[in-house]
Formats: C-alpha cells, sequence, structure tokens
C-alpha cells in the first residue's frame, strides 16, 4: 500500500507520516502559545520596573510582595493549567513573610502599594479556589486568604499614630470578608464546573450506552443470521440462496449501522425508530435462517413510538438469544397483545440448556436482556425473563401505552 506516493517499506512511511503530524500539532500549540507568553512576559517585566521605581520611597517589603502577586496573577490569566496551587501558594507565602516582616513607615505611597496587591490577591484567591485540584487549591486558597486577611496591618500597625486595635481587628475583618466572598464565589463557580462537567460526561455515556444497545440489538442480529446461513451452505445448503441471504442480512447490518451513525449528529433529518410495524418482515427473515419456526401474533392498535420500539428491541433480542442458546429450539412463540391500558410482549421457546440469568447479564455490561429491562422500567413497565413452564425460555414485558406522569 501507498501512503502519499512514498514507497511502502515495513510501515516506515505510514509511521514517518505520523510523526510528522505530531510533531505539526505540537509545534503548532507552541506558536499558538507564542503570543500570550511575549505578553504575559512583557507585563511581568513592566510591573518588575514599577516596583523597582517605588523601591527607594517605600522599601522592598511594599512593592517585592505586590509584584510577586501581580506577576503571579498574569500567569493565572495567561496559563491557568500551569500549576495554579503552586503559583498562587508562592505569592500568598511571600505576602504573609512581607506583613510580618514590615516595620514601616506607612503613607500614602505604601496605601497605594498596598492597595493595588490586595486587589491583586483577591483576585488570586478566587481563581486558585475555582481552578486548581481540590488539595492545592485548599491549601493555596488558605494562604491566600490569610494574606489578603493580615494584610492591612502592614498600614494599621504603622500609620503615624498608629490605629488602635479595635481599628486594625475591624480591617483585617473587612479584607477577610473579601476574601471569603472570592473564595465563596470561586468555589460556587468551581462546583458549576464540576456539574458541567459531570452532565456532559453522563451524556457521553449515555449515548455510548445507546450507540452500543442498538449495535448489539439489530447490527448483532443481522451477524447472527449470517453466520447461520454460512454453516447451512458448508453442510450442504443452497449455497446460492445462503449467499444471498447473507448479502441481504449484510445490507440490513450496513442500514442499522448507519442509522445508529446518524444518532451522533445532530444536524440533518433522523429516521424514526424501528417498531412493531416490522415484525413480521423480521419473523419471516428468522424464519429463514434457522430451523425454528416462529409463529407471529398480534392484537395490539399500534402504541407509542417508544413503547412500539421497545417491544420490537424485546422481540429482536429474545429471536437473537433463541438463535445463540437455545439448543434444539424448534418452535417460538411471538405474541403481542393489547391488556387493558398496555401492551403485553411474550416470545416463548422450546428450547433446552441453560441460559444467562438477567442479573449475569446485567453484571456482564448492561445490554441484551437488562439494557431491554431498563428501557420497560423507565416507560413505568414490568419485565421478566425465566424459564417457561416445562421446557424452554420465556421473555415478557407488560408496557403502559401512556407513560407515568
Amino acid at each position: 500500500m501507498i501512503v502519499h506516493g512514498d514507497e511502502p517499506g515495513d510501515g516506515a512511511p505510514a509511521r514517518a507520516s505520523a510523526v510528522r503530524q505530531i510533531f505539526r500539532a505540537g509545534a503548532s500549540a507552541v506558536r499558538q502559545s507564542r503570543p500570550r507568553a511575549r505578553a504575559a512576559g512583557a507585563l511581568i517585566v513592566v510591573l518588575a520596573a514599577a516596583a523597582a521605581a517605588g523601591t527607594p520611597g517605600t522599601g522592598p517589603l511594599i512593592t517585592v510582595p505586590a509584584w510577586l502577586t501581580g506577576a503571579a496573577l498574569v500567569l493565572m490569566l495567561a496559563f491557568p493549567a500551569a500549576r495554579p496551587g503552586a503559583v498562587a501558594g508562592t505569592a500568598a507565602a511571600g505576602s504573609l513573610a512581607a506583613t510580618l516582616l514590615y516595620r514601616g513607615p506607612a503613607d500614602n505611597r505604601t496605601a497605594g502599594w498596598w492597595l493595588a496587591e490586595t486587589a491583586a490577591a483577591t483576585v488570586l484567591l478566587h481563581l486558585v479556589v475555582r481552578r486548581a485540584e481540590a488539595r492545592p487549591a485548599a491549601i493555596a486558597g488558605a494562604a491566600a486568604a490569610a494574606a489578603v486577611t493580615a494584610l492591612p496591618l502592614r498600614l494599621t500597625l504603622h500609620v503615624v499614630p498608629p490605629a488602635s486595635a479595635r481599628g486594625a481587628l475591624l480591617g483585617c475583618l473587612f479584607c477577610g470578608l473579601g476574601a471569603a466572598v472570592a473564595a465563596g464565589t470561586g468555589a460556587y463557580l468551581r462546583f458549576l464546573d464540576a456539574r458541567r462537567s459531570r452532565s456532559v460526561a453522563e451524556a457521553r455515556r449515555a449515548q455510548r450506552l445507546a450507540l452500543a444497545r442498538d449495535l448489539h440489538d439489530f447490527v448483532a442480529h443481522e451477524v447472527g443470521g449470517m453466520i447461520v446461513q454460512a454453516q447451512a451452505a458448508q453442510i450442504g445448503g443452497d449455497s446460492g440462496e445462503a449467499l444471498r441471504r447473507i448479502e441481504a442480512a449484510g445490507a440490513r447490518a450496513m442500514a442499522s449501522l448507519d442509522r445508529t451513525v446518524h444518532m451522533l449528529h445532530d444536524e440533518g433529518p433522523r429516521e424514526g425508530p424501528h417498531g412493531l410495524d416490522e415484525l413480521p418482515a423480521l419473523v419471516d427473515r428468522f424464519n429463514e435462517s434457522s430451523a425454528a419456526r416462529v409463529r407471529l401474533a398480534m392484537d395490539a392498535e399500534t402504541p407509542p413510538p417508544e413503547v412500539s420500539a421497545t417491544a420490537y428491541r424485546l422481540v429482536v433480542e429474545a429471536l437473537t438469544n433463541v438463535r445463540r442458546h437455545a439448543s434444539g429450539a424448534t418452535a417460538v412463540e411471538v405474541a403481542v397483545t393489547a391488556t387493558g391500558p398496555a401492551l403485553r410482549v411474550t416470545v416463548t421457546d422450546d428450547g433446552r440448556g441453560g441460559r444467562a440469568g438477567p442479573l449475569r447479564e446485567r453484571r456482564r455490561g448492561g445490554l441484551g436482556l437488562p439494557g431491554i429491562a431498563l428501557r420497560v422500567e423507565a416507560l413505568g413497565g414490568d419485565f421478566d425473563a425465566g424459564p417457561a413452564e416445562g421446557r424452554g425460555w420465556r421473555v415478557s414485558a407488560l408496557i403502559p401505552v401512556r407513560s407515568p406522569r
């Protein structure tokens, strides 16, 4: 096989092409991050220049922690995934150390730097609580909250004349309230993000499960029929007729695959689900490809689409299990009848041999009969599967025609 015009050689061209694609993707990601990194670096340099210019008048214990907090905030905004706990924790530790070591004086220039650091630290606290992993968020968030709460002490303890103990306490309480609001809003948005992620994950899981059930219920049924036809041709059957039936079953399997794939697309029209009106054709196909003879009895008006689709799936799964597990089965009874405000569907065969019960199948992954049981229960109905009286196996469901309120 030729890949992009290269000569084959133990898969080397394909691997080389894949490697080139990987490096191109990595280079693209780097190129996309370069402008952001340059902007962040330039802003940090500007903050450093401002801190250096302000240091002679206020001292490094005022300008350096303010610059560190501002640089941490720039990094958090430019690179949200770059270890926010470590970045915020470093800035908080520097701020707390400066508060403990500062000995004054506190004047208007000091107040300006203090205000800038307080604002940056509050936003930093909000971001780390929202974005970091649980443990780093708790540790770095607590350190940042303590740093914001203690920041007023740089002013209240060193102004001339010094503030009273009550004034210093009120300043800390006010900043502590701001820290609590920042942490609370961060935690609330974190909760919303987590709930949104869970909803997306659950929706994807439900979609995958629906896809797996469609493949199991319809495609596996047709493939099973193809296998039976191939086996019959090998032991002396009509090869031409077997091939014709295999071709028809393959076309139906492809159609089922197309229907299943279309479920993954939001745009465009969708075909309706299978329903009870397709049962006669399903029974005829089964009779053509199986030694067991199916007799269908239908005495029910057309139910709602979801009830009709569930009933059809039940019959498909029951017939598939007859083909797979009911050794020696010669007769299968399929009955669909109206029972008051509900639809009763039963499939009974006269085969012999053990079957995997519903509980064992449920442990196996939730497909097949357990999947049908869940659909029936979701519609407010009752499902049962077990040995029939005397011999064989019986699958039945009683499905309300109207969904329960």
